[in-house]
């Protein structure tokens, strides 16, 4: 067996995963079930919240380890899933090592569409904006808002900004729309329906998951440092739309 393109496959699958917004344990155990495959005296892994160590060892072979740090994350399902699925089939035979390496490396260079981004974002705002108890108009403010918010996170991402800087900003458009939009509604609408339902895809909701999850598991480290992603979103959150809010009045 090719024990380097085995621990590049390994290291790869971690990447996608951890930058994608995967639980710790669920990328160490990807992780090591490809690795075990080597059948070497030693397979290890130990990843974190920005990044992991990955180790091949074994009296008939030189040792070798990989380091990586993630310095973006974000969350795409699909992605995880997407990369779940080749590690099984690899883990179980159905495919070959070359065959999972090439798998993984199309979906690394198949870069995300931003129009998906954009009209999964009006839609999710737009619905949320309903849920609450939004009307028509609401929901069309919020619709905005929402895109406007997810063209303001693209131009963000495209530029590399922080992503403290670029929930703020994005929160802060979220704030000015919906407020001139409640201004200018043909009929009296509510504020707070259309803030909230366009701000709720910023919301860190996978990060708090993750966290708990990650705690569950026994990754304390992990666990801490996702909760205080978690309160820094958040709090990028609140300020973004206060400061919104202080514009308009």
């Amino acid at each position: 067996m090719d024990y380097k393109l085995l621990l590049d496959t390994a290291v790869m699958a971690g990447e996608l995963m951890l930058e994608n917004g995967a639980e710790t344990y669920r990328v160490e155990d990807t992780m090591h079930r490809i690795l075990s495959l080597s059948h070497l005296k030693t397979a290890e892994v130990f990843v974190t919240m920005t990044g992991f160590v990955a180790t091949l060892d074994d009296p008939s072979i030189d040792s070798m380890t990989v380091v990586r740090r993630i310095r973006s994350r974000t969350t795409n399902l699909n992605i995880i899933h997407e990369v779940n699925g080749i590690s099984r089939n690899f883990c179980n035979g159905s495919i070959t090592l070359k065959e999972a390496f090439h798998q993984i490396r199309e979906i690394r260079q198949t870069p995300p569409k931003p129009q998906a981004f954009l009209v999964s974002t009006v839609v999710v705002t737009a619905s949320f904006t309903l849920t609450l108890g939004g009307g028509l108009w609401e929901i069309v403010v919020s619709a905005l808002a929402g895109l406007l918010m997810a063209v303001c996170l693209y131009l963000c991402k495209r530029r590399k900004m922080h992503s403290f800087l670029s929930m703020l900003l994005s929160a802060a458009v979220v704030s000015v729309t919906a407020t001139l939009g409640a201004r200018l509604l043909p009929v009296p609408g509510t504020l707070d329906n259309i803030v909230i339902g366009a701000i709720m895809p910023l919301v860190p909701g996978v990060a708090i998951t993750n966290a708990v999850f990650d705690t569950l598991s026994g990754d304390y480290l992990s666990g801490i440092a996702r909760t205080l992603e978690a309160f820094v979103i958040a709090s990028a959150i609140a300020i973004g739309i206060g400061l919104g809010l202080a514009i308009q009045f």
